[in-house]
Order: structure tokens, then sequence, then C-alpha cells
């Protein structure tokens, strides 16, 4: 059992969750690789609101950057987790641990210690992720205009599709200490998905993904910060 909650604690926390090469990628995604964003060993703070309150804190660091496919790797301790934290973890284990095949990225350490472990790709033109399927999904390129939309097709033939809905060119997102410029990102998902209702993504061509926001279907909302603070 606790085994199972682990690994859909680490889906909570997935953030989810730059070589100097100027080409167009195989999966769309061009730009400089070698950026400060993700130099190896670089640590990032996350922070995890559920309903509003305070649930979860932890870093990622980044592991390593094969030419802008960066893996980046963290710990949770499951002890610390808030209480509800713990019974929105413990009912999607109840309900839907099946679907979510978090086993992939995290291992469960004896003291109950939660290591995971994903990979994106981040580069100077944007940020994509391969949660579907395997499959690189752009998240946003920071210099498209709103209405772009990014595609992907699953393996059973549903596309699923992500667009840009907000991009003010204002400092008017907090970040820290500081309000920063962001482009805004809603996706759809799939229709079998038994838990969750809409995603939100927030990105920052400096910052990389700084914010993401997990609707449920049962009215219940998760919100994750992640801040690079050794670029501040």
């Amino acid at each position: 059992m606790m085994e199972k909650f682990v690994k859909i604690a680490a889906l909570m926390v997935l953030v989810a969750f730059v070589s100097c090469k100027k080409e167009e990628a195989k999966d769309g995604l061009g730009g400089e690789t070698n950026i400060a964003l993700t130099a190896v060993d670089s640590v990032s703070g996350v922070y995890v609101e559920l309903d509003g309150a305070n649930a979860l804190s932890t870093e990622i660091r980044v592991k390593s950057n094969d030419d802008g496919d960066v893996t980046y790797a963290g710990t949770v301790d499951l002890l610390t987790l808030s209480q509800d934290m713990q019974t929105k973890a413990l009912e999607i284990l109840n309900e839907h641990g099946d679907y979510y095949d978090a086993g992939k990225y995290v291992t469960l350490t004896q003291d109950f210690k939660l290591n995971f472990e994903f990979k994106v790709r981040i580069t100077s033109e944007g940020y994509l992720d391969y949660f579907a399927d395997g499959k690189p999904w752009v998240i946003a390129k920071y210099n498209d205009p709103v209405v772009t939309t990014y595609k992907v097709t699953k393996d059973n033939g549903e596309e699923l599709v992500r667009t840009i809905t907000e991009k003010t060119g204002q400092d008017d997102w907090p970040f820290g200490f500081f309000l920063i410029k962001t482009v805004k990102v809603e996706q759809q998902v799939a229709s079998d998905d038994p838990l969750v209702a809409h995603i939100e993504y927030r990105v920052n061509h400096k910052f990389g993904l700084v914010y993401l926001k997990y609707a449920f279907k049962d009215g219940t909302e998760l919100a994750i910060d992640v801040i690079p603070w050794f670029l501040l």
C-alpha cells in the first residue's frame, strides 16, 4: 500500500515537474541547448499547494543534460506530506492507481523516501515533455503568439492539444520576490483520464516552466510553483 501511495505522490510533484546548436530538432523544438537554466547540478525549489494550502516543498536537481534532453531528480520524505495531500493521494490510489504509471519515474527507500527522476526537453526556444506515451509534446515556444496550438497523438489514436491562451507581455506573475512575464498554456486531458479535468502551465523565457495547476474532476486543485533560485 505504501509503495503505491509513493508512486501517486510522485506523480503529483513531477513536474510536472540546454551544446549551443541552433538547428530545428526532430521534435520541432530548436534553439540553444546549453543555457543557464539547465546547468548540471543546478537546483530548483518546488512548492505544492492543495486547494490553496501548503502541502509539500522539495527540490529538483538537474542530473544530466544530453543536448537539451534534461533529466531532473529529486527526493520527497513521505512522512512530511500534509494530511490533505496524503488523503488525496490515497483517493487517487484506491480509485485510479493503475491508470497513472508513475512506477517508471520513482523508487522507494526503506525509510520511506521517494526518489523520483524524469526527462523533459528545454532549450532557449521553449519547453516540452514526454509524458504522453513517451512522445515529445511541446508545452510552449516562448515567442509563439496567443492561440498557438501544440498537438500530440496518443498510441490509442486520440489527439490532445495544448493552447497558448494568455501572453500579456507584462511583469504581472508573482515569482519568488519578483513579478515576471509568463506565457499561459492550457491543456486538453485524455478522454479516459479518470481524475484530472484540466491542466494549466505558465512558462518564462529565462526560468522555463514556473507553474502547473491540475484541476481535478472532484473540484479540488493542485498548484505547483517551480523556482530556480540560482538564477535570481
